[in-house]
């Protein structure tokens, strides 16, 4: 009855019942084997037989480049014009840097066409949406809010 009694207070809190143990199936569980699963623990131990650790896949270390920003050019001769950098890899597309950057450029179709998002990397007028960084490094300039109406 006392029993009884544990066992429901036990499942009212929400406590699994348990009964005391003998030291004997103690120590059966603890050397319960998984089958499948320690065959997998075996296979992912470390082999020291393999040697030195290298770099997976790529046959060389990426070279970065430097992409320097240049914002708009402000109207009171007080301020200064916006300038920072990002260190990318050639390829990367030159949107998601700048998003990454926190440069201020608005985007439309993201496809190249409507031009809203227009930049000017080394004196060349290129849509920001489609186009990809280069394996130099470039200064880029972006009109924040406003694209500009004439090309450089």
């Amino acid at each position: 009855e006392v029993v009884f009694l544990q066992m429901a207070v036990a499942l009212l809190l929400g406590l699994a019942a348990t009964r005391p143990r003998s030291v004997a199936s103690a120590h059966r569980r603890a050397a319960v084997r998984m089958g499948l699963f320690d065959a997998l623990a075996e296979s992912m131990k470390n082999d020291e037989t393999l040697g030195k650790r290298e770099g997976a896949g790529l046959s060389k270390e990426v070279e970065l480049k430097t992409i320097t920003w240049k914002g708009p050019k402000p109207d009171n001769f007080w301020e200064q014009q916006p300038v920072s950098t990002s260190q990318v890899v050639p390829g990367q597309k030159l949107a998601d840097v700048a998003r990454q950057s926190g440069i201020p450029i608005k985007y439309s179709c993201m496809e190249g066409h409507c031009r809203v998002c227009d930049v000017v990397v080394d004196g060349r007028r290129v849509p920001a949406c489609v186009a990809r960084c280069q394996k130099k490094d470039v200064t880029i300039e972006y009109f924040g809010s406003v694209a500009p109406t004439k090309a450089p």
